[in-house]
């Protein structure tokens, strides 16, 4: 979405709803979010995988937000220069500004960017939003242009999911494992992760469907829906959630995630198991050749990789998860393989 002289990424629209003059983002449209279950409605307007986007022109930008208190999770921001973390602020319940300059080192950052071949222009500035809890936009200032086509990986990853997608107990935005896939990958990420509300509606599998903006995309399934539905209503709303998808894009790698380890497990409860079975049913039965099933289970293969309420993983459990995902897409061929995360220093 474009903004002004920016550039909202992962963003749909703006809702105007504050006294104060102030906006709501929406990662998705507004008539499709009000038609769905009422935590994907809610968490539809926080902003895992968003960001705002500039090249500076001027000396400084100012983008000013407050937190809508509607979390007691604090709402942090990361802005990155090209790929190179610059700054972090908190987001407070009263205005807050986060101010963008050039760094000192920008030269130098330039040129390992160049020589490393990294995903993100220097020039490009990046205010990485919260994942949780929603923020408010009251103003952005300052001299900027729009990013340009070059400044950005040209290959985009859409994930769908439950809050473990969308991010839950990630401590930085970039931290949750669909950011850090993204990352590993070297792509630019779609975040369409819903904190309790990945229900597989049949408008979202179609708003999915019709969507040409991303190149390969994960779906995490099960999770939110194993203790408010039985088995045979899973399996009907994954006959329909997964074929739209898959079937709308047989040119894309589309990895089926089952649910990770969770409570359901260590109660012996086997509805966690059944679920697991009717996503690797439902992706063999397709027989599509771009159509992949992940285990949750062998994503997360550590006990303190989970939290103590045994559903969301830990910082090193999204870690886990997005190291085991990522290696799965890049032996498909997907990302970009840059050397993002190897440093070379010549002798």
């Amino acid at each position: 979405m474009i903004y002004k002289d920016v550039e909202l990424y992962n963003v749909h629209e703006l809702l105007d709803e504050g006294d104060d003059g102030s906006k709501t983002f929406s990662r998705i449209p507004n008539a499709l979010r009000l038609g769905l279950n009422s935590s994907a409605m809610n968490n539809a307007v926080a902003t895992p995988g968003s960001e705002v986007r500039f090249n500076l022109t001027g000396d400084e930008a100012r983008i000013t937000l407050r937190d809508t208190g509607a979390s007691p999770v604090p709402a942090i921001v990361e802005v990155y220069q090209g790929s190179f973390l610059s700054s972090v602020h908190t987001i407070g319940l009263d205005p807050t500004e986060v101010v963008v300059t050039r760094h000192a080192n920008t030269d130098r950052l330039g040129e390992l960017t160049r020589s490393h071949d990294l995903p993100y222009d220097i020039g490009l500035s990046r205010v990485i939003l919260p994942w949780r809890p929603p923020c408010r936009l009251l103003s952005i200032e300052g001299e900027t242009t729009l990013p340009r086509a070059d400044q950005t990986p040209d290959v985009r990853y859409l994930a769908y999911g439950s809050s473990i997608t969308h991010g839950s107990n990630a401590v930085r935005p970039t931290g949750t494992y669909a950011m850090r896939t993204a990352q590993f990958l070297s792509v630019d990420l779609i975040s369409l992760g819903f904190g309790g509300g990945a229900h597989l509606e049949p408008s979202m599998a179609d708003y999915i469907s019709g969507r040409d903006d991303w190149d390969f995309a994960s779906m995490e399934l099960g999770i939110n829906l194993l203790g408010s539905i039985e088995v045979e209503e899973f399996e009907r709303r994954v006959a329909y959630f997964i074929p739209t998808i898959a079937r709308a894009h047989p040119d894309k790698w589309i990895f089926c995630i089952d649910v990770f380890p969770c409570r359901w497990d260590f109660a012996a409860d086997p509805k966690a198991d059944a679920f697991r079975t009717v996503v690797k049913k439902q992706v063999e039965a397709l027989n599509l050749p771009k159509l992949v099933h992940v285990s949750g289970m062998d994503m997360l293969s550590t006990m303190t990789g989970l939290t103590a309420d045994l559903v969301h993983p830990s910082p090193s459990g999204m870690e886990e998860m997005a190291r085991y995902l990522a290696g799965v897409m890049s032996r498909k061929g997907c990302g970009n393989g840059s050397s993002t995360y190897t440093i070379k220093i010549d002798s």
